[in-house]
């Protein structure tokens, strides 16, 4: 699936035989959508990020953000990918940037703690940066 909310995802779950295994939704620090994936988790289905990175703009430079990723001697960018997993989210991020795709697989060698998962969890503004599923293209 991609982009279902939970009452489409309700409808989907009365009416068919069959969970979906993976709901493709915006997810990033900025928005976190707390209540999908536990809507997810609590279904079985796997939640996968789009735009994990926050389409690179204003997230890859939060002083929040840049800490955590100086205390683990990381880059931004590999900060938010762990947390991503941690957190137990799908993620793909896109790059055609050789240098940037092996840093984005290099994220295994360290581990968030307690308190910078608390940091990413303050985080969450609830701001949608691509367009809403609801209302998108209802012109």
């Amino acid at each position: 699936m991609s982009n279902f909310q939970i009452p489409h995802l309700r409808r989907l779950l009365d009416e068919a035989t069959v969970v979906p295994a993976v709901n493709q939704i915006e997810l990033h620090p900025y928005f976190q959508q707390a209540e999908a994936r536990a809507f997810h988790a609590e279904h079985g289905i796997a939640t996968e990020a789009w735009s994990p990175l926050g389409q690179g703009k204003d997230l890859l430079t939060d002083p929040v953000i840049e800490s955590v990723a100086a205390k683990h001697g990381v880059t931004p960018a590999q900060a938010v990918l762990r947390w991503h997993l941690q957190t137990g989210n799908v993620v793909i991020p896109k790059s055609v940037t050789p240098s940037r795709i092996a840093e984005n697989i290099d994220v295994f060698g360290f581990e968030l703690d307690t308190d910078d998962l608390a940091a990413f969890a303050g985080l969450d503004r609830g701001e949608r940066l691509g367009p809403d599923p609801a209302t998108f293209d209802m012109a």
